[in-house]
């Protein structure tokens, strides 16, 4: 007898979780979670005792149909669990973002996990592919077939329809009928008249507007929104909704309906972006030919995925800019983050795009703007709502209509309305007219009554075309621990099911040890990495832990293309000229565009497919996720130096000499001839270039795009007569290498020397300010000397005499240098002695102007005409009577003992002059003239106080300064040009106290003080 328990989800959105016996066997279909925190999580798993469930199906990986799996499996430890191959892959990324969330509650406020980590592990264990479009029967299920249909809603999401001889069913699961941008829209099960629809009811009251006129309306608001001035956040679910809007946003871009701004995405949104990638079989048609293609659709030039909570701020802090992050409720994540902070802006937005559980935040911040209130609690904590907010009807859900002609296209003879709250299913029972309807409670038992099968389901249960679904082999290491010479063995077996594209590093431990624990799968990916060519299983830069099988039959043309991404490449940017350069994107037009080192400018960066030479390894991932190019041109900066050292260790002769005659080798075999490592990007990169070096030496027996990404390489026919002349030595052109360097660098006036090791070649360059020099030619010389193979260093002296000459030259028009400049090559500090006239703006100008020319420090001392002694310079008491060096030292320590602080005392033997290093030398100057007169009258030198001030002190000064209920964020901003020290903080305090703060810094330093508040 045909029966259905509705354990959870029957009259209410959340821990969706059905029993369905068939052919005297039970099957569970979902297990979700409630995502509100107000009631029981789970479904009622009690029913399930004493039940004999054989299988589990899984509709999507929304959290509310399978954030339960893991005590279902526990509770039924050996059975398989069968969901479309996205879904499979999909349920991996929420799980492990639900275990975070569960840890994080777990520490903040002591709630009980559900489950443990390893549970979770366990269950993923025993996920097995379902088919879609097919009759599928299954060895744990005698004589029922199941099909799954595409549902809509999101990638993956199926619909199930269940026969037997005692019955037959549908499970609609979450269905959407309207095409979106990432799926297409729902098929029903091919099942005639079954004996009963378990039909979602989310939107049963709706009539949903036309999609494409309401995600204009969107795009627009956000548009109006960042152009008040302010940010905007969307918050939306994870899986699905995130996609949909960062593909309508760039679309409304890219059409001009919208102008560009800065798109940012953040938490697990981002995650899935990644793993909708290496699931094209499961999306649209049109995002199907452009991942195929090596295409990322959901980045482009106005998009950023967010990685970290300092980031956060800066987009907070920065113009405004679009943000899209989960939660779509804002329960917890990032966007509850975003609310918090942006909800009390009045130019910023919040725009709603989906489903609102009643007790969530998001429908009470929706009831707010109704109602007019002003106060929210979000995240632990009760802002001050004045940000516009809006709701826009963006669903994956179907509307009553849809629902309506849904359940009428498969004439069931009994619905059950389930996933809706008692007034969505009550209209669309309305809806259904003529049919057999029940609104289902949790807990609720349906039966079919009768023992026989209608002829039709009778038909589709023993239908001759039903076949047994694919699974992957377990255990066939024997016990043996994986290794290298296992990867084909591995590959063999995974190939067997030829429609299998993509497997974890999880699926393969279990195929080679029969089960999947960390430490074994973490051995399987660690011995795949080892293979740099990827011969059997390529490694995915969008998820970590995925793998395309190389040769199966859904693979296509352009797969190995799209795995370019990530990877540095050996680039053929001229005839005769190699450079190697990260592949940032696969452009329209069969080309990459890419990053070059550091240094190396191109006025292309977009090359074609037939330019790549060769694959040298996965960039760096850290980098390249960030979009950041300055990182990853030094990367690769410091890759080409490092390979060009051992470059010039290998021997082309010896590395031929190594090589068989009529023998194909990849790059990792060829390292091993030459004695480098195979797993070394530097490695890879000399014996790469070597060959490229040597035409007649070497030559490539299969190119990159004959060889689908994998090259092999060989002896050139002219090889003996090569090896027949003598090798020589790579002996350093000096003119060439010159000649480079004044390519890039020209003839710049301030280059006074250029010195070449006739044995290296390395070239030192000898600047009149070096300090200057590095900073302003270090991309010329970087590729000058990527271009040479030579090391390029600058020479680390000043010029002294131009030094004194720019000196001289800055000085302001009313001052005369009195005597000869003091150079302090210690302090980097150029000191002038002057007499005449100068205001202050003109003397922080010419310091400023000095500092910038040459990096030294100006100090300009002036001797006013009305004092024979100044603060700043006494002129020597003479050597008649003048003390013993360190005699004079201990006297003025002591005259100055009381002067707060002074912290240093030196001597210049050759001027006769003390000098006095003071924390604070503004603070001091005029306040003790008398005390330096005493000084210089016992010692008989003469006195002068070092002007800079000493910056940490003056920092530590701003921090005990700083009123009580403000916080430092970051280092305080020193000025020397205005003596002023910029503090950003963030706290409350009062205007007066931070008055006083700035006026008694002012007195102790001499500098002034600004702070900068944020609320």
């Amino acid at each position: 007898m045909m029966q259905v328990v509705f354990l959870g989800g029957a009259s209410g959105v959340g821990a969706s979780c059905l029993a369905i016996q068939l052919a005297d066997q039970w099957i569970v279909v979902d297990a979700g979670v409630r995502v509100d925190r107000k009631s029981d999580p789970l479904p009622d798993l009690a029913l399930l005792e004493g039940k004999d469930v054989r299988a589990i199906f899984v509709t999507h990986a929304h959290a509310d149909h399978i954030g339960a799996l893991p005590l279902v499996h526990q509770a039924f430890p050996t059975i398989p669990i069968f969901a479309s191959r996205a879904t499979g892959l999909l349920m991996e990324v929420m799980l492990s973002d639900a275990l975070k969330i569960m840890n994080r509650r777990a520490m903040e406020e002591m709630e009980l996990p559900l489950y443990p980590e390893g549970l979770v592990a366990g269950m993923l264990n025993h996920v097995r592919p379902l088919t879609i479009g097919e009759d599928l029967t299954f060895p744990e299920l005698p004589g029922v077939t199941v099909q799954a249909s595409r549902a809509g809603h999101i990638a993956g999401a199926v619909s199930l329809g269940f026969s037997a001889s005692d019955g037959s069913l549908v499970v609609s699961g979450d269905i959407s009928i309207t095409p979106q941008r990432t799926v297409q829209g729902a098929l029903a099960p091919p099942i005639t008249r079954p004996d009963l629809l378990i039909l979602e009811s989310t939107y049963g009251t709706r009539l949903h507007p036309n999609r494409q006129a309401e995600e204009l309306r969107l795009a627009q608001a956000v548009a109006e929104g960042i152009d008040r001035g302010g940010h905007t956040l969307i918050p939306c679910f994870a899986l699905g909704r995130g996609q949909e809007l960062l593909l309508l946003l760039q679309a409304a871009q890219d059409k001009g309906q919208i102008p560009e701004f800065p798109i940012y995405v953040d938490g697990l949104v981002r995650r899935v972006c990644s793993t909708y990638l290496l699931l094209p079989e499961a999306l649209s048609p049109t995002l199907q030919r452009q991942i195929r293609k090596g295409y990322t659709p959901f980045t482009g030039r106005t998009v950023t995925f967010v990685r970290d909570e300092r980031e956060r701020e800066r987009i907070l802090a920065g113009p405004p800019a679009c943000i899209i992050s989960s939660s779509g409720m804002l329960t917890g994540g990032p966007s509850a983050w975003y609310a918090t902070r942006l909800a009390p802006q009045e130019d910023a937005s919040i725009l709603i795009t989906g489903y609102q559980d009643e007790e969530s935040p998001g429908r009470r911040l929706l009831d707010l703007a109704e109602q007019k209130k002003n106060t929210l609690d979000i995240g632990g904590q009760t802002v001050q709502v004045l940000c516009h907010v809006a709701k826009y009807n963006l669903s994956a859900h179907a509307d009553g209509g849809e629902l309506a002609a849904y359940a009428t296209a498969l004439q069931p003879k009994r619905v059950a309305l389930v996933h809706g709250d008692e007034e969505a299913r009550a209209a669309l029972r309305t809806r259904l007219e003529g049919m057999d309807v029940i609104l289902p409670g949790d807990g609720m038992t349906v039966e079919k009554h009768g023992k026989r099968a209608s002829s039709a389901s009778r038909a589709r249960a023993t239908t001759d075309s039903a076949h047994a679904v694919d699974t992957l082999p377990t255990g066939i290491g024997g016990g043996i621990p994986f290794d290298s010479m296992h990867v084909e063995e591995l590959w063999r077996a995974v190939a067997t099911i030829p429609t299998l594209r993509i497997v974890t590093g999880r699926e393969l431990a279990l195929t080679w040890y029969g089960e999947a624990t960390e430490e074994d799968t973490q051995r399987v990916m660690e011995i795949l990495d080892e293979d740099y060519e990827q011969r059997y299983f390529v490694r995915q830069h969008a998820l970590a832990e995925a793998y395309r099988v190389r040769g199966q039959s859904e693979e296509t043309p352009g797969d190995f293309i799209s795995d370019l991404v990530g990877h540095i490449l050996l680039m053929a940017i001229s005839p005769g000229s190699a450079k190697p350069v990260l592949c940032r994107a696969i452009e329209p037009g069969a080309a990459v565009r890419v990053q070059f080192p550091r240094g190396i400018s191109y006025e292309r960066t977009r090359f074609p497919f037939s330019a790549i030479l060769d694959v040298i390894g996965p960039g760096p991932q850290d980098n390249y996720e960030t979009g950041s190019a300055s990182p990853i041109a030094l990367f690769l900066a410091d890759l080409v130096r490092d390979a060009r050292r051992i470059r010039r260790t290998l021997s082309a002769h010896d590395l031929a000499r190594e090589c068989r005659e009529e023998a194909s080798y990849t790059l990792s075999e060829m390292c091993m001839l030459a004695g480098a490592s195979p797993q070394s990007l530097e490695d890879r990169l000399a014996v790469a270039k070597l060959m490229h070096k040597h035409p007649h030496i070497f030559m490539q027996k299969r190119p990159f795009l004959e060889g689908e990404g994998l090259v092999l390489y060989g002896l050139a026919p002219s090889w003996e007569e090569a090896l027949s002349e003598p090798e020589e030595a790579e002996r350093p052109d000096q003119h060439w290498i010159l000649s480079v360097i004044e390519q890039y660098l020209g003839n710049p006036p301030d280059l006074y020397r250029r010195s070449v090791d006739p044995e290296t070649g390395d070239v030192t360059l000898s600047f009149h300010f070096p300090a200057v020099a590095s900073a302003k030619y270090a991309s010329a010389l970087d590729a000058a000397a990527e271009e040479t193979g030579v090391s390029i260093t600058i020479a680390p002296h000043t010029h002294q005499g131009i030094l004194t000459e720019v000196a001289r030259s800055l000085l302001p028009a009313g001052l005369m240098v009195k005597g000869k400049p003091s150079i302090y090559v210690d302090q980097q500090l150029v000191q002038l002695n002057c007499a005449g006239e100068a205001t202050t703006e003109e003397i922080q100008q010419a310091q400023a102007q000095f500092m910038e020319q040459t990096g030294w420090y100006l100090g300009i001392e002036r001797e006013q005409p009305d004092k024979p002694r100044s603060t700043y310079w006494s002129a020597s008491a003479g050597s008649a009577g003048r003390k013993e060096q360190n005699e004079a030292i201990s006297i003025a320590r002591k005259v100055l003992a009381g002067e707060s602080g002074l912290y240093k005392v030196g001597a210049d033997g050759g001027t006769g002059t003390l000098l006095l290093r003071f924390y604070f030398p503004d603070a001091v100057q005029g306040r003790i003239e008398q005390q330096l007169k005493t000084v210089e009258e016992k010692t008989g030198w003469g006195v002068r106080i070092y002007p800079s001030v000493h910056q940490e002190e003056l920092a530590a000064t701003a921090r005990r300064l700083l009123p009580e209920g403000l916080s430092i964020d970051g280092s305080p901003s020193l000025h020397h040009d205005r003596h002023a020290v910029d503090v950003t903080c963030s706290g409350q305090a009062s205007q007066e106290d931070l008055e006083e703060a700035e006026r008694r810094f002012n007195e102790v330093t001499g500098w002034s003080l600004n702070f900068k508040v944020r609320i």
